[in-house]
Parts: C-alpha cells; sequence; structure tokens
C-alpha cells in the first residue's frame, strides 16, 4: 500500500468519524444507536487486510491497531455488562468496573 492510500484510509476515517460524532451528539439514545452501528459498519468496510498488514509492519500501526482491539472489546463488554432491567447505575458501575481493569491495556 503506497502512502498515498494510507492517506487516503485515514481521511476517509477522520471523516467518518467527525460526521458520526456530530450524529451521536442527537439526544434521542435510538438515534445515537443508529448513528453509532452505521459509523462502526463503514469503519469495518475500511479495515481490510492491506490496511491491518501495513499496520502491523509499523510501531505506530501496531499501536493503532491495539487502540481498535481495546476499542472494539470496551464494545463488546458494554454490550454484554447492560442489563436489559434497565438498572443504568448498575450498568454504568459494571463499565467503569470493566474500563478501570483494563487501563493501561489500551
Amino acid at each position: 500500500m503506497s502512502n498515498s492510500d494510507g492517506n487516503y484510509i485515514t481521511l476517509a476515517l477522520a471523516e467518518s468519524i467527525s460526521s458520526s460524532s456530530f450524529l451521536m451528539q442527537a439526544d434521542d439514545p435510538l438515534q445515537q444507536a443508529s448513528a453509532i452501528a452505521q459509523s462502526i459498519e463503514q469503519l469495518a468496510d475500511q479495515l481490510r487486510p492491506e490496511v491491518i498488514r501495513a499496520a502491523r509492519a509499523d510501531g505506530d500501526g501496531r499501536r493503532d491497531l491495539d487502540r481498535i482491539e481495546y476499542a472494539l472489546g470496551t464494545i463488546g463488554k458494554a454490550l454484554i455488562l447492560t442489563d436489559y432491567s434497565i438498572d443504568e447505575e448498575k450498568d454504568i458501575d459494571k463499565l467503569k468496573a470493566f474500563r478501570e481493569s483494563q487501563k493501561g491495556m489500551g
């Protein structure tokens, strides 16, 4: 992958993130969920094998992959730990405890 390809991907990701950040400012949690899902799908399409291989070959790239893995793990845990009983305080406490346990790993 050439440097210009990498720059294009970086710009595409930044554009996707900035537009999704705008969408996630909505007050409606259902709109936020929809915007987050759309953003993650778009980002997943960008994370092709050649991008991963190029990142693994570079120190900064490996750190970026670690950050991606950490973020995905946090999203997964949030989905698993969030209780369907709608006990928000309990959910927030669980998520905070998980994030604290992960500090230094991401």
